[in-house]
C-alpha cells in the first residue's frame, strides 16, 4: 500500500492494529505503534484506544499500562478498555466516584467491571442506585447487569432483570439492533450454571441466530449437556458445529514476567524451564494431597495419561518459581478454566499462600485462601 503511494491514516490503523490479538505478535504490535507514533496517527482518540486494546490483548499488561499512563486524556472507552483487560477495578471505581456527571456509559462501564471480577452483588446494587438517579438503562447496561448476575450466581435477580428488560423498558432481546448476542449468552451461562436446560436450549437458539460462528455458546451448551449426562444433546451440538466448520481453539495461558510473555498450551514442553515447572508441579501434588485438600474432579496425574497438562497449571508453576514469596499472580487464558484446574488452583491458593487472578474470556476469577471470587459459578 505505501510503496503504491497510497497515504495511511488514522482509518488505515483502526483496521490494522485489531488484527493483532495473540501473545506472538507482540513484537509486531509495539513496531506498528513506533509508526503509528512517527507518523502523528497517535493523536487520534480511537487510534490511541484501538493501541491500547492491542496491548491487553498481545499480553503485556505492563506495556499496556504504561501506555495507559501516558495518555493525556482518558475517556471511558479508556478506562473500559483497562477494566476488560488488565482489571484494574479499584483505579476504575476511583474514576467513577470523580465524575462530576455519571451518564448511562459510566455506569454501565462500572457494573460491567465489577461483573467481571465476579462481584454480582455489587454489580446490582450499583444497577438499582443508577435506576434511583432517574437513568433510563439501555440494552448495553443490560448485559452489563446480566452477565454479572450470570457469573454470580443470581439466577432468579438476573431473569427478574432480563423480564423488566421487556416490561418496564420495551426493550426486546429478539432485536439485535437493541441488544446483542451478549443478553442471551449471559443467560446461557446462568443456565448453564444451575443445569436448567430447557431455559438453556431457548437461549442458546436465540443467541446463536444473532452470533452463528461464535464457538463459546456451542461449547457451552455441550458442557451443560455432559454434566446432565444427555448424549443426545452432546452429539447434537458436534453435528452443528462439524456442519457448520467450526472448531475449537486449542487452549494456551500466559504470565508476563519481566517485560516478556511466557506462553504455555496443554502438555507443553518448549519452555527453558520445563524442568523446573513440572518438577514444581510435582510438589504442588504433594502439598495439596498432604494438606488434605482433595480434587473431587480429579488430580493432574488424570491428564498425565494423555501427557496433556493443561496450560494454566504450567503458567502457575512458572509463576510460583519466578515471583517473590506473597506476590500476587495473573495468569490469562483463551478459554474458560476447567472444573479439574478451578478446584486445583483453589487448593494451591491456599496451601501457598498466594493470590492467583485468572483471566479467562469473559471474567476474572480471584483464587485465595482456598476460595475463588466467583463461589464456583462461571
Amino acid at each position: 500500500m505505501r510503496s503504491s503511494g497510497v497515504r495511511v491514516d488514522a482509518v488505515t490503523m483502526l483496521g490494522l492494529i485489531p488484527g493483532l490479538t495473540a501473545p506472538g505478535q507482540l513484537k509486531f504490535a509495539e513496531s506498528l505503534h513506533a509508526f503509528v507514533a512517527k507518523y502523528g496517527l497517535d493523536l487520534d482518540f480511537c487510534v490511541r484506544n484501538c493501541l491500547l486494546t492491542m496491548y491487553v490483548r498481545c499480553g503485556s499488561n505492563e506495556l499496556a499500562r504504561k501506555f495507559f499512563e501516558s495518555m493525556p486524556v482518558k475517556e471511558l472507552a479508556t478506562w473500559n478498555a483497562m477494566i476488560s483487560g488488565c482489571g484494574n477495578l479499584v483505579k476504575s471505581q476511583e474514576i467513577f466516584d470523580s465524575l462530576l456527571e455519571k451518564n448511562l456509559v459510566s455506569w454501565t462501564v462500572i457494573i460491567g467491571g465489577y461483573g467481571m471480577h465476579g462481584q454480582g452483588e455489587t454489580a446490582v446494587q450499583l444497577f438499582d442506585e443508577m435506576i434511583r438517579c432517574n437513568i433510563r438503562p439501555d440494552g448495553t447496561v443490560f448485559v452489563s447487569v446480566l452477565s454479572a448476575c450470570s457469573h454470580a450466581g443470581l439466577t432468579d435477580v438476573g431473569l427478574g432483570y432480563f423480564d423488566a428488560m421487556k416490561m418496564d423498558y420495551g426493550l426486546n432481546p429478539d432485536n439485535a439492533n437493541e441488544t446483542d448476542g451478549a443478553v442471551w449468552g449471559a443467560l446461557l451461562g446462568a443456565c448453564k450454571i444451575h443445569k436448567n436446560v430447557e431455559l438453556a436450549e431457548l437461549a442458546f437458539d436465540r443467541v446463536i441466530e444473532l452470533e452463528p460462528t461464535n464457538i463459546g455458546y456451542y461449547v457451552l451448551l455441550s458442557n451443560l449437556y455432559t454434566e446432565v449426562k444427555n448424549t443426545d444433546g452432546i452429539l447434537r451440538i458436534r453435528v452443528m458445529m462439524r456442519e457448520r466448520k467450526l472448531r475449537k481453539d486449542p487452549g494456551y495461558s500466559y504470565v508476563e514476567h519481566k517485560g516478556k510473555t511466557n506462553l504455555f498450551v496443554a502438555g507443553d514442553h518448549n519452555h527453558p524451564q520445563t524442568e523446573e515447572i513440572y518438577a514444581m508441579l510435582d510438589r504442588l501434588d504433594d502439598s495439596v494431597n498432604d494438606s488434605h485438600v482433595n480434587n473431587k474432579y480429579g488430580e493432574r496425574r488424570n491428564d498425565e495419561v494423555s501427557g496433556l497438562v493443561h496450560s494454566e497449571r504450567l503458567a502457575i508453576a512458572f509463576a510460583l518459581l519466578s515471583t517473590g514469596i506473597g506476590e500476587d499472580i495473573l495468569v490469562i487464558k483463551n478459554l474458560t478454566v476447567c472444573g479439574d484446574c478451578h478446584m486445583f488452583i483453589k487448593a494451591v491458593s491456599k496451601v501457598v499462600e498466594r493470590r492467583f487472578v485468572i483471566r479467562d474470556p469473559t471474567r476474572f476469577h480471584h483464587f485465595k485462601d482456598g476460595v475463588c471470587s466467583c463461589k464456583d459459578y462461571w
